[in-house]
Parts: C-alpha cells; structure tokens; sequence
C-alpha cells in the first residue's frame, strides 16, 4: 500500500525494506507488503535547511506525496574528515516519518551531475591525495551543458575510500536512528560520468587504459553474450571479441571504446561506495543516469561519458553488482521510448528524476510495473497540479494497483482526441479512444473548431468480469474473441480506507462519456460475457 496511507502511530521495527520478484512484476517491499512510489524529489539545496524545509513537507503532506527522494551531502555530512554531522538527514527522517512520509535518500558523493561539487572542501583542496580529472583540449566535445565545475578523477583509490567511509558512516546511523525505516531505499552519487571528453586523460586514468581489461568483464561478456546488449556486442566483436588485452586491443581507440573504458571504471567505484553502505544497513542501492546519447548531445562527453545510460547497462551490472537497479532520469520527450531501454527482467523500472506528468505516471506504473515515479522539484508544483490530483486518486488503490502488477493485469495509457489505442488485458481486448469534447465543456470548442484533449488513464483488472478503470477524457470498451461482451454495471466511486465507497450509478450517455472530464474519475465495470455461438437455425 502506500506510503501515505501508512498511520505514524503504527510504525514499529520489521524486516528491511527490499524489491522482490512477485509474479510478474518485481516490487518494492516495506514493512513486509509490496509498496508504490508516488513520489517526487526535492530540489538539490531544499534539505540542506530544516527551517526551509518545514512548510516543505506540510505541502507535501497535504499533495498526497507518499515518497519523498531527497538529499545527503558528503559536504554536510563531513565538513572535516572524520567529523560527521547527520543534523540535515536526522531532521528529515523526523519530519517524514511525523506524517507518514517515506524517503529515498540520494548521496551526492564525490559526483553529482559529472561534477564534483558536492564533495568536502578538504577534498578538493587536497590534489595531490585526490586527482583530479584532465580532459584533451583536442578531443573536447561541447553540449548543452556547461563544463566548468570540479572533477575528480575516478581512478583514485584514495578518494573511492573517502567517499566509502563517509557513505558508511551515514548507512551505519541510519542503521542504528532508523529503526522504523523511514528511508527505504538509496541512490549512490547522482548522474556520473566525464563531460566535455569520452574519457579521462590525468596519469592515473592513462594507467589504467594502458593496462589489461580485467578478466572479470571479460569473462561475463562472454556468459552473457546470447543477452548481450547488442551496442556492446557489435563494439566487442569488431576488434574479434577478444578474451584478453589492453582497452585499445579489445574495444578500440575511439571515443566508443573510451565509454565503455569510462563505464567500467565509474561503475566499479559505485561498487565500492554502494558496498559499503550496504555493509552497515542493506537497504535497496541504486544509481541513475543522464540519459545518452540524446538529440544535440550524441558523442560520449556531451552527455556524462562512463554513466549508466541504456547502452551500458551490462557493463555496469558487471561492474557494480551490489546495486539493485539503474534508473534513467527521463527529460526527454520519448518517455516509454527510455523505458523500453531499461526495462529489463533484471533491471525493475525506478523513474528517480522526471518532468512532472500524470500521463507519464501512469504509464510507468502500468505498462513497465514501476517501483515508483517521481517528479522532480516537487516542492515547486502548485497543489493542484495534475501530479498531486493523480496521487490523491491513486493512493487509495495502491493495493489493487500492485495486486494488478503482480498478476500482469494492468495498463497505463496516454490518448488524445480522435486517437485509438488497443490493449490486451487477460483474456479482453481493450480497445481506448481519446474523448471529443462532445458538448463544448472543457473549454476545446466543438466541431471544426474543436482542439485536442490530452487522455490518460489506468486499466485494472480486478475480477475474472471485473474492471477498474482511472482516467480522463477517454472512453474504454471491453470485447472477447470468443463471446459477446457488454456492460452489465457500471458504477463511479473511489476507494477508501474500507474499500469501495460508490457514487453515481452510471447508464445512458454517461456509459459512453464516464471520463468526460479534467479530473480523473475512478470507475467499476462489470461485465456481461455471454456464449458467441450461433442459435440453431441463424
């Protein structure tokens, strides 16, 4: 069920949170039930101040927001190395954990957005025992994005154990303050990856590219090369898919090659963060990515090179395979397009980082079985955004919902005036129609004149006859290849603490116009599914 609906006063010690494989869908577990994500994330400096934060988190409260992805810093948490300060993360779990408010905490290490801003001031003073990152001047490539922060250099032993030891720390105070497990899952650093070049070029980094690629990759490539990413494969297998040799014997000189040197190197540093705050409190880790290549940013470099992008993703479960899933940071406009990227039986869908949509929402949760959704600068949305209206609806079915994932009964879809859409739930035929505004009341006009209304909703199966059905501006019909099906009831209502609590009973024009309206309405329908054999003589 969801976070929001959890009582305070009910919170007690219990197993750690945990994403498990249940039918067809993997879920997140807390307090031992299958738990939906409605959430959003706060912008970077929000938790920095728990006086700025106090409104914060009242306006979240009354949104509907269940799941709140939020921040700990290396440069608060250990201002001096070996002084650590866990008053910015103590005052968030307080706060959440008053309304019922669950966290997922992102570490911003040593790397936040392919910078390194976020780590202490004495580690970046300090270049002799912390590298930094040098790019070619010849080999530079420009994006969209400026490259003028700080950057560590990955290939540093001293500054993975610096930034191991203080991600311990925190996973070590979370384990002993924590107890009722407020926070129930854990992003380790933000965004990683080298801009501005395909690869690191300090001595240290040119060490390692000279040197042998190791064994261990070499060797999973190979188990998995029936399940390869095919990018990976065709890249591998130019240079005859060796089992041995240095980066440039085995993947190439280019700048494709230098990725996948980046991916290993920044995947396998992960690895030892993540394993040490797994160590110390074994919550759910993960790490999530800009996206690349993308329009305007297609070369390694102009999006973070060595990240966890869609075409990296077996380098990066080979490197860090402590890490329960990789996360795309979608703000692109080809939203189920990422998906379809990282959808993955070993990869569960966690959208961290999105443009705030309720259509997108929905469609995560119903076509990809999401962990969750969230929205970035959630602090930011005005309470009656169409997020905040999507949770509120959505909270109370959060456990027809997972029960709908778990049986692969479900769909999310996204429809417009004049589109049609088709769908197979179990044994029906769903066909979905984007609405008309038939009598010019929401504002679109009517006829030639009539502008497009944007459809979207959420089809639960919920009975062998039985559907739930959330949506706007868009009608849904129910048809079997086998029979003849029709519309026995159809009831509105919404769903609370004791179940279904109906409203209108629904017949004539509003069978066909249920979601006819900006807001969206939750409908019951049970069907009439009758023999479609002929009658003796016809």
């Amino acid at each position: 069920m969801s976070g929001a609906t959890t009582p305070t006063s009910t919170r007690g010690p219990s197993a750690l949170p945990r994403i498990e494989r249940r039918g067809a869908a993997a879920q997140l577990i807390v307090d031992d039930r299958p738990y939906l994500m409605l959430g959003g994330e706060l912008h970077n400096s929000s938790a920095s101040s728990p006086a700025y934060m106090q409104p914060v988190w009242d306006r979240l409260e009354t949104a509907g927001v269940g799941t709140v992805v939020s921040v700990a810093t290396w440069q608060l948490i250990e201002p001096e190395e070996g002084e650590f300060d866990f008053t910015t993360v103590d005052d968030q779990v307080r706060q959440a954990r008053a309304r019922g408010i669950r966290i997922v905490l992102l570490w911003f290490g040593a790397y936040k957005n392919a910078d390194s801003a976020y780590a202490p001031s004495w580690v970046r003073r300090d270049e002799t025992r912390f590298p930094r990152a040098e790019r070619d001047p010849l080999r530079a490539v420009s994006g969209r994005f400026a490259v003028d922060g700080p950057i560590l250099s990955v290939f540093s032993d001293a500054l993975a154990d610096a930034d191991a030891r203080a991600f311990g720390a925190l996973m070590r105070h979370l384990a002993e303050t924590d107890t009722e497990h407020t926070v129930i899952m854990v992003q380790v650093e933000n965004e990683v990856g080298l801009l501005g070049d395909s690869r690191d070029r300090s001595p240290l980094a040119d060490a390692a590219w000279r040197g042998p690629v190791p064994p261990r990759l070499l060797d999973q490539l190979a188990e998995r090369s029936a399940s390869l990413d095919p990018w990976v494969r065709d890249l591998w297998s130019r240079q005859g898919s060796l089992a041995a040799g240095t980066w440039a014997e085995v993947f190439g000189e280019d700048r494709l090659a230098e990725e996948i040197f980046m991916a290993w190197a920044f995947s396998t540093y992960v690895e030892r963060v993540a394993r040490a705050g797994i160590a110390a409190h074994p919550l759910p880790h993960y790490a999530n990515a800009w996206l690349g290549p993308q329009p305007g940013a297609d070369l390694p470099g102009q999006y973070p090179s060595g990240g966890p992008v869609s075409r990296m993703i077996d380098i990066w479960q080979i490197g860090a395979p402590s890490l329960s899933l990789l996360a795309p940071d979608i703000y692109v406009t080809d939203f189920t397009g990422t998906l379809d990227a990282y959808a993955r039986a070993d990869n569960p869908i966690f959208i961290p980082e999105a443009i705030p949509s309720a259509a997108n929402a929905l469609l995560a949760v119903g076509n990809y079985h999401a962990l969750g959704f969230s929205p970035f600068g959630i602090e930011d949305l005005p309470t009656d955004h169409e997020v905040f209206r999507c949770y509120r609806t959505l909270t109370p079915l959060t456990p027809l919902i997972l029960d709908a994932q778990e049986r692969d009964r479900i769909h999310g879809f996204s429809v417009v005036t004049g589109e049609q859409q088709h769908a197979r739930i179990g044994d029906f035929d769903v066909t979905i129609r984007g609405a008309h505004d038939t009598f010019g009341l929401f504002g679109a006009g009517t006829g030639a004149a009539a502008e497009t209304l944007a459809g979207y909703g959420l089809i639960l199966q919920t009975g062998p006859e039985e559907f739930t059905v959330v949506a706007r501006h868009a009608s849904v019909s129910f048809a079997r290849a086998d029979a003849v099906v029709e519309v026995d009831h159809l009831q509105e209502g919404t769903y609370g603490p004791e179940g279904w609590v109906p409203r209108r009973t629904l017949n004539g024009d509003e069978r066909y116009f249920a979601f006819q309206s900006n807001d969206l309405r939750v409908v019951r329908y049970r069907l009439l599914v009758r023999s479609a054999t002929p009658l003796p003589g016809s």
